[in-house]
């Protein structure tokens, strides 16, 4: 049986992928309006102002446009990883809390692996472009 995670990689549906990463429940991590407008503002896109998940799709339609996807994708996983350290130190800090933060890893490492091979597919489709 697939994940969530899985499954939503796997229908490549652009609007599933944002919507799923802006669910933390869901994707491991947490991405604020900000972040995202962050994550714009590092790339020199635009993001939009709006909602969340219409943000981040904008952002991964401006970085297709300017042939970026592979690194706006890089970027997420960044934000992944930081999320991976805040909940190591959050299950140090608080013993009790470790199996929660356990199940927040795993779903963040699991975010992670597929963020690698969206990359991986990003750059073959950048390769094939005319």
């Amino acid at each position: 049986m697939s994940s969530d995670i899985t499954r939503t990689f796997e229908r490549g549906n652009l609007h599933e992928l944002a919507e799923f990463l802006v669910t933390p429940a869901r994707s491991g991590i947490f991405l604020t309006r900000s972040r995202i407008r962050s994550l714009a503002g590092e790339m020199g896109l635009r993001a939009g102002v709006q909602n969340r998940a219409r943000m981040l799709e904008n952002l991964f339609r401006e970085a297709g446009s300017d042939g970026r996807v592979q690194e706006l994708l890089a970027r997420i996983d960044g934000v992944a990883e930081e999320n991976l350290a805040r909940y190591r130190a959050w299950s140090k800090a608080c013993p009790p809390s470790r199996a929660a933060w356990r199940e927040w890893s795993k779903k963040t490492r699991e975010l992670r692996r597929h963020l690698a091979q969206a990359r991986k597919w990003a750059r073959a489709m950048q390769e094939e472009a005319p």
